[in-house]
């Protein structure tokens, strides 16, 4: 019999001969469903005022400090990591938020793995995975899935995860699991990049609201980090939104005005190419945009080249050239669009001067209509605090967590989801909105 390690070789010499795989939900869905087709409801303004409170010390050890930004059951952990290395930063992060840790990942991961289980065949995965995932559980499948991804993720992502696991005292596979499953588990998202005479004051705003499972406990201990790097082989400063443990990029922005942005596509079209299971997981490929990239024409030279996976949309904006651009990304195409040629190009989804923009998911006529109209219905005069009240709320997008980035001044807007046994509503973009001056925070010391 082929013990697991032998399997795995074996298994991932088969995928590389096949060639033949998705990297999550969907792999060719030609007809537009339910959820995009019908959805035509406008959601109520959100009247919260943006909490603009001093961030309050909690603790620090060596290479970390942690904060609390916001109030009331809308708070947020602010911590900074310093260090030479990815696992400086891992543990100081693990230690400062040890208990935070041992709480979200192993709650967040039965959860995880039951619904992932319980919906199988409905995940469109590869048969040889979905088999995997049925025959040998969830963790053995992330493990596999894992060695197809890890000749390209960078040493130091994994020295990081593994100062994670240290620093809180947790299962080291079980912190890189976590980070597999967005590989397979993506949510409906929304983004725009807004500049020049769509804004008031032509300032470069973006959006990144986040539609994922808010059942799943992320929200109950939110994160923003903001990593100080003491060498150039660590990039530049960066703003990671996310969640205790998680260190991979979904949301965030950089010291280069750089905003990241993406949504998991449900709905392509035949304009899209293949997927794959085997590149560089996007989360990290977000990560390296934030990272690394002073420009946004670095950030675009990067995604052309790398060793892309699953079919996204990503949304890339630059505040000190003032554009943004949408990339239409998979395994096997990547196109770059702009205001001029934006695509889908449809009478629900039309060209807006100075924008770029994506509502729920690729093919989604009643979300792309809704984004458009909050846009243009203001267009001119939208700032952070317009799109807080009248965008993201209209449109109803972002559930789990918002971010909005005013890439000119270099401010961000969070907002998170309700938490276990907070109060007011349950969706982000429902709730109040805290302010983060990053000028301020990546200038903070040691």
């Amino acid at each position: 019999m082929l013990n697991q390690s032998r399997l795995y070789y074996c298994l991932i010499g088969l995928f590389l001969f096949t060639q033949t795989s998705s990297c999550h939900r969907v792999n060719a869905i030609k007809n537009v469903g339910a959820f995009c087709a019908n959805d035509t409801s406008k959601g109520d303004p959100n009247l919260n005022p943006i909490d603009q409170s001093e961030p309050k010390l909690i603790n620090k050890v060596q290479n970390g400090t942690l904060y609390q930004i916001g109030s009331g059951d809308d708070q947020i952990y602010l911590i900074h990591v310093y260090g030479n290395s990815g696992y400086d930063f891992g543990y100081a992060y693990g230690t400062l938020l040890r208990d935070e840790v041992n709480k979200v990942i192993p709650r967040a991961w039965q959860y995880f793995e039951q619904q992932i289980i319980d919906s199988l065949k409905s995940l469109k995965l590869p048969k040889w995975f979905e088999d995997i995932i049925a025959d040998k559980g969830l963790a053995f499948a992330l493990d596999l899935q894992n060695e197809l991804v890890r000749e390209y993720i960078d040493e130091e992502i994994y020295n990081e995860m593994h100062g994670v696991a240290d620093g809180a005292q947790i299962d080291f596979k079980t912190v890189v699991r976590l980070h597999m499953l967005g590989e397979i588990t993506r949510g409906r998202c929304s983004l725009y990049g807004l500049w020049g005479n769509a804004t008031l004051g032509g300032k470069t705003l973006q959006l990144r609201a986040l539609d994922w499972d808010v059942d799943a406990g992320l929200q109950d201990y939110p994160v923003v980090t903001i990593y100080h790097p003491g060498t150039s082989k660590l990039g530049h400063p960066f703003a990671n939104v996310a969640w205790a443990g998680y260190i991979g990029t979904l949301t965030g922005m950089s010291s280069q005005r750089l905003g990241i942005s993406e949504i998991g596509v449900s709905y392509p079209d035949d304009t899209f190419g293949d997927e794959s299971m085997s590149g560089l997981p996007f989360i990290f490929v977000e990560r390296y945009i934030l990272q690394y990239s002073d420009t946004i024409d670095d950030a675009l030279s990067f995604i052309a080249d790398v060793k892309r996976t699953c079919h996204l949309i990503l949304g890339v904006a630059d505040g000190n050239l003032g554009t943004a651009r949408m990339i239409q990304y998979s395994h096997s195409k990547v196109n770059f669009f702009d205001d001029q040629n934006l695509q889908p190009l449809a009478d629900w989804h039309p060209r807006i001067p100075n924008a770029i923009y994506s509502g729920m998911d690729w093919l989604c006529p009643s979300r792309q209509f809704k984004l458009y109209t909050a846009i243009t219905e203001q267009y001119g005069q939208i700032t952070p605090e317009s799109s807080i009240k009248n965008i993201t709320a209209y449109v109803k997008t972002g559930d789990l967590h918002v971010g909005v980035y005013d890439l000119t001044d270099n401010v961000m807007y969070v907002a998170n989801a309700r938490g276990t046994n907070e109060q007011g509503p349950l969706e982000a973009y429902k709730r109040q909105f805290v302010k983060v001056d990053l000028n301020i925070e990546f200038a903070r010391q040691r």
